[in-house]
Parts: C-alpha cells; sequence; structure tokens
C-alpha cells in the first residue's frame, strides 16, 4: 500500500497555520518536483466538490505531474488540433478515454490513493502522473526544492514525501511535526535513482 493511515490530531478552534521546509537529495541540493503532504485523512470538502485538470498541448501532458486528493475528478482537455487518445493501465486507477479533440470527454474519478501514470495511446511519447493523497493538505516542491503547507490547523502531523525517482518508500520518509505558529522547518533527504532519458517526439503514428 503506497500511503498508509495514521493517527492526526487537531486543535479544536484553532487557527490555521503553515509549515515550511525543503527536500534535499543525498548530495544537499534542492529537489523539484516531489510532493509533501499530510499522511492522515482530516475534515475537509466532500469529495464531489473536488476537480482538477490535465491538459494536452503541443503534444504534451500539462501539468505532467497533478496530485489530487481522494475523489477528485479529472478532466483532460485536448487543446491540440489533432486526437489523442488518453488511458492508464493503473492499479490506483485504469481508464480509457478512446481518439478524441476538444473538451468535451468525460471527467475521471480518482477514488483511492496511490500512484497513476498516465499516457497517450497516440503518441507514445506522452506521458504523465497523477499523484491521488489521502489529503488535500500537499504541496509540491520548486525549483529549490522548497514548499509550503497552509492553512493547517494548528497541531500534530505527520508528513511524508513523494517523488517519482525516491529510492525510499513513502512510509519511509515520514516526519511528525507540531504545527503551531511559529512551526519549525522540515527537511527531508530523498537519495534519488539516476533520471532517465525522455524518448524523442518522433516516430510516432501519423497524426489524425
Amino acid at each position: 500500500m503506497l500511503f498508509r493511515s495514521c493517527g492526526l490530531m487537531l486543535a479544536t478552534g484553532a487557527a490555521d497555520a503553515a509549515v515550511s521546509g525543503r527536500v534535499l537529495d543525498a548530495h544537499g541540493k534542492g529537489v523539484p518536483g516531489a510532493v509533501v503532504f499530510v499522511q492522515a485523512p482530516s475534515a475537509e470538502a466532500p469529495a464531489t466538490s473536488r476537480a482538477a485538470s490535465m491538459d494536452q498541448v503541443d503534444k504534451t501532458f500539462v501539468p505532467g505531474l497533478l496530485p489530487v486528493a481522494v475523489g477528485t475528478r479529472v478532466r483532460f482537455p485536448n487543446h491540440d488540433q489533432i486526437h489523442h487518445h488518453v488511458y492508464s493501465f493503473s492499479r490506483t486507477k485504469s481508464f480509457e478515454l478512446p481518439l478524441y479533440k476538444g473538451t468535451d470527454a468525460p471527467p475521471v474519478l480518482f477514488d483511492k490513493p496511490g500512484v497513476v501514470k498516465v499516457a497517450c495511446n497516440i503518441h507514445d511519447w506522452m506521458s504523465a502522473i497523477i499523484l491521488v493523497l489521502p489529503t488535500t493538505h500537499f504541496a509540491v516542491t520548486d525549483a529549490n526544492g522548497s514548499f509550503t503547507l497552509t492553512g493547517l490547523p494548528t497541531g500534530s502531523y505527520e508528513l511524508a514525501v513523494w517523488h517519482e525517482r525516491s529510492r525510499l518508500k513513502v512510509e519511509a520518509t515520514s516526519q511528525r511535526v507540531t504545527v503551531a505558529a511559529q512551526a519549525p522547518a522540515v527537511t527531508f533527504t530523498l537519495p534519488l535513482t539516476a533520471a532517465r532519458a525522455r524518448p524523442a517526439v518522433h516516430g510516432a503514428r501519423k497524426d489524425l
């Protein structure tokens, strides 16, 4: 199981606070594109109110990494002037949107946590990841590996971090953090595998 459930203690009626920090690799350099999140369920908006979008522009999924909370419906608009065929065979969520262009494809409901690898059956180099999380409290690190989680009621949380190239399971990254008016900075160290070369954008089937 990618995300385990753990206790989450909240102070009733307490004002919202924030926690900031960085995600570093084994050499102390900032890791961009890591997702830091509260690894526990919490009181949030009804699942039916959550929506997100992963666009298709210049034969590329935008964004290439989309973190969402469980219960989010994701749309896949196609703003290219050609057809795309979006699909995933991932265990977390398997779906298929046959050949289409425009914005009429139905949204896909992501109803359990985990990693969903998305691809296009027409353009082999097109790939993306939807990371389905057990909470709406998450943040993606910037180019320097920095993040800020906002809107957290003061209390004790267990935070975790995910990255596509992490050598560690999510459970091994978790840290207990007390969030208050002046929360301490949090640092995660995440050893990474070597980056894979992206497939060249050529040799695909004829555009439709």
